[in-house]
């Protein structure tokens, strides 16, 4: 038989996987743009590859942007992304968080 104990632990592990599973879901990848002087998120969901098609939000302008990532390089204070900005028409480079 199991004891009240070992219940309680079991229900504990399970409400830890699930705030960690909905805490995960509500995450960006953070960064900024140091020539456009803003903070960018990329929100849960976006598939961050070259060739691939990103939407990102950008602090300065208060919207959501929409990009095609050219090159990915890991530096030592995190990770370069350059893309093509599709709304506004020029390359951009973010450094993001690790």
């Amino acid at each position: 038989m199991i004891s009240t104990a070992s219940k309680l632990f079991q229900l504990f592990l399970v409400i830890i996987l699930l705030i960690s599973m909905l805490a995960s879901n509500c995450l960006a990848w953070a960064g900024f743009d140091y020539e456009n002087k803003t903070s960018i998120d990329i929100p849960v969901g976006n598939l961050v590859r070259e060739g691939s098609v990103i939407q990102f939000y950008e602090t300065k302008s208060d919207n959501y942007r929409t990009a095609k990532v050219i090159f990915i390089q890991s530096l030592a204070m995190g990770t370069e992304i350059e893309l093509f900005d599709l709304d506004s028409k020029k390359n951009r480079v973010f450094i993001m968080n690790n």
